[in-house]
């Protein structure tokens, strides 16, 4: 028997269930790190010049104690203090590239922790099947993409600093705040090229993923039909089931017609019984069927001595508009009492019946 081919759109348990069993989803890693290095631009031109200064303050006061005392012990406190200083000083970048990475990677997959995705698994270091991976079609895929992006930037980064050349070779001879400023502008000219074109790899790169992702979750006709049994239940046995409740509630009605007023009939195809007291606020409909089970229901009334009454207007509006246990609508008030006074003169132990 050929096999089914996964031509249908994986539902969304199907996406449910690989995700907490395999912790699969789309997710593209060159998206994290082009929004990262896009963000780190951005942060470097607004607060560049200010850690550049405090670097420049921590440099200085190094140098200054340098020739004060120079032991290994002095050294080494002089050492410490820097480090813990550019420390301090980059600290506040390495939070906010951590809340981005956190944040990108969230909005692709969703934070979720899948202990079975961490577990270690003997396939993971087996050289055999490693040297499938290495070889096979998608390593082959990834190894393309990476040579384009790399080829991609490289092409950026070299285009943008061969644009500002002229204006690099001009600083030769200008004095160093001068020529540092320009260079430094050339560079996060050069870095800001860059960031945009590793966004859009990253871009794209994630289309990529997620028609992959979509193409290896594919189920077959017959895995939808599986899993809507699973879920839904088996159609043979809801239809079952349905049927069984039918029957339960077919009996109750028929064990509570002894308590019925009366039976409208239409005379064939439908039986409605009521209940009405004088301290009832409204008649009540206590059974009701069609065909077979309206006759049930006649002759259920007769045995019993109930009075039927054959009224087809009043007969089909009650099955239509009164459920089980529910009063009758305003509406139909009239025609119900009607009813009942005819009876009340017709038997005097309607009376007694309705008391």
């Amino acid at each position: 028997m050929p096999r089914e081919e996964r031509t249908e759109k994986a539902t969304p348990k199907k996406r449910e269930d690989v995700r907490k069993k395999e912790g699969m989803a789309a997710r593209s890693a060159d998206l994290t790190s082009g929004v990262m290095f896009l963000f780190s631009v951005f942060f470097l031109r607004l607060w560049g010049p200010s850690l550049f200064s405090h670097f420049a303050s921590l440099v200085e006061g190094g140098l200054a104690t340098a020739g004060e005392e120079a032991t290994s012990a002095a050294i080494l406190r002089n050492l410490k203090a820097g480090l813990v200083g550019m420390m301090g000083t980059l600290a506040p970048l390495a939070l906010a590239l951590f809340a981005v990475a956190l944040l990108i990677n969230g909005l692709q997959v969703k934070l979720y922790f899948v202990p079975k995705a961490v577990k270690p698994r003997g396939e993971r270091i087996n050289p055999i099947l490693g040297l499938k991976r290495l070889f096979s079609p998608r390593s082959l895929a990834e190894l393309v993409k990476n040579v384009a992006k790399v080829a991609l930037v490289g092409a950026v980064a070299y285009y943008s600093v061969r644009s500002d050349y002229v204006k690099l070779h001009a600083m030769v001879g200008a004095g160093v705040t001068q020529a540092l400023t320009a260079y430094m502008r050339v560079v996060f000219n050069a870095a800001f090229k860059v960031a945009l074109a590793m966004f859009a790899v990253g871009c794209a790169d994630y289309g990529y993923q997620k028609w992959e992702f979509e193409r290896n979750i594919r189920m077959t006709r017959q895995e939808i039909k599986e899993e809507f049994r699973q879920t839904e239940g088996d159609p043979n046995l809801r239809a079952a089931i349905r049927s069984r409740m039918r029957e339960i509630a077919r009996r109750r009605m028929m064990q509570r017609l002894p308590e019925a007023t009366m039976v409208v009939t239409n005379p064939r195809h439908y039986a409605v019984a009521l209940q009405y007291r004088k301290r009832m606020p409204a008649p009540r409909v206590i059974a009701k069927g069609v065909d077979f089970l309206a006759l049930r229901i006649r002759e259920e009334a007769e045995k019993l001595g109930i009075p039927v009454v054959e009224d087809p207007p009043l007969a089909r509006a009650l099955y239509a508009s009164v459920e089980v246990d529910q009063e009758i609508p305003p509406e139909l008030y009239k025609a119900v009492a009607e009813v009942l006074a005819y009876l009340i003169s017709v038997d005097v132990r309607m009376a007694a019946r309705i008391a």
